[in-house]
């Protein structure tokens, strides 16, 4: 199948029954998921729930989906009753009922990476969750048992989950090669086992970690939309990701939001730029550059990207 055909056909004007049918199957597996998953939080301790209200903060990055993202806080609330955190760098930026929902209003259009930033830099507890706007959570999504792992093995700073694309119904786990050439030697081997769990280098943005690891490595406030790769890219070497796959959210895209598509696929400048950036350590690399100086090279890169 021409993947990129569909796709075209479903954004052009003979589309509108297919983005009818698309969206009708993505509210209908939802819908389902829900119904499924809340067997398993059946049981559930409340104390531990309560703990984790105390040492977790939900950072989340919104643009122009007002309703994705409030989509996104009321499906978190069937799990989590902690603070969360929305930067939202929208004209006119999206407003709560819940009164433990911050909102940090962002110049528009600054992009995640600053949005991220922000965000992790209101985050005062232990630990942080990191999240995109457009994820649905369920009883599957139990932040309570990543909570324990991160206390109970220190050696672990993030913990994944699995991510399921609806209506797709698909499930992406990356392989050892999913960094940018250049990046450090990581701390533990792909697919190794750490605290019950395999070691992955890039994981899908939803996970919990430590707040001081994320503090490490941050956003780089240079990339307006292409922040993931990077962002594991630059966290080899400094912390420790695992990934556990009985914990599961799931992805609810809006691809046939024109208004929002047109800033999202609006990437050549961050493209351009990590081809320069990676390519500088790839080849700081090959020339045996040391570990002391890449670690240097990346903190001063998140911190200033004028000196990149």
């Amino acid at each position: 199948m021409d993947v990129q055909r569909v796709k075209r056909v479903m954004l052009g004007r003979r589309g509108a029954p297919l983005r009818g049918a698309y969206r009708a199957a993505a509210a209908v597996q939802l819908t389902a998921v829900r119904l499924i998953d809340a067997r398993a939080a059946r049981g559930r301790d409340p104390q531990e729930r309560a703990r984790s209200a105390m040492t977790v903060t939900m950072t989340v990055k919104t643009f122009q989906r007002p309703d994705v993202a409030r989509r996104l806080v009321r499906s978190a609330r069937r799990v989590f009753d902690g603070r969360i955190v929305v930067a939202d760098d929208s004209p006119s930026p999206v407003t709560f009922e819940d009164p433990n929902v911050e909102v940090l209003p962002l110049p528009f259009n600054s992009g995640v990476s600053v949005g991220r930033n922000a965000a992790l830099d209101a985050v005062d507890t232990e630990f942080v969750f990191v999240t995109d706007d457009d994820i649905v959570f369920t009883g599957a999504t139990d932040i309570d048992s990543a909570r324990r792992r991160l206390e109970s093995h220190p050696e672990i700073d993030v913990v994944g989950f699995l991510l399921v694309s609806v209506p797709r119904w698909r499930a992406n786990d990356t392989g050892p090669d999913a960094l940018f050439t250049g990046h450090r030697e990581p701390l533990r081997g792909w697919g190794e086992i750490v605290g019950g769990l395999p070691v992955r280098y890039k994981i899908a943005q939803v996970y919990l970690a430590r707040t001081e690891a994320i503090r490490k490595v941050r956003w780089d406030p240079a990339i307006r939309m292409v922040d993931h790769r990077d962002f594991f890219s630059r966290a080899a070497g400094e912390i420790v990701v695992v990934l556990d796959m009985s914990i599961r959210a799931y992805h609810a895209q809006t691809p046939f939001d024109a208004e929002y598509t047109r800033y999202r696929l609006d990437t050549s400048a961050d493209l351009a730029y990590l081809g320069r950036v990676w390519g500088e350590r790839a080849k700081a690399r090959r020339l045996g550059r040391s570990e002391g100086d890449a670690r240097a090279m990346d903190r001063r890169r998140s911190d200033d990207p004028a000196d990149s």
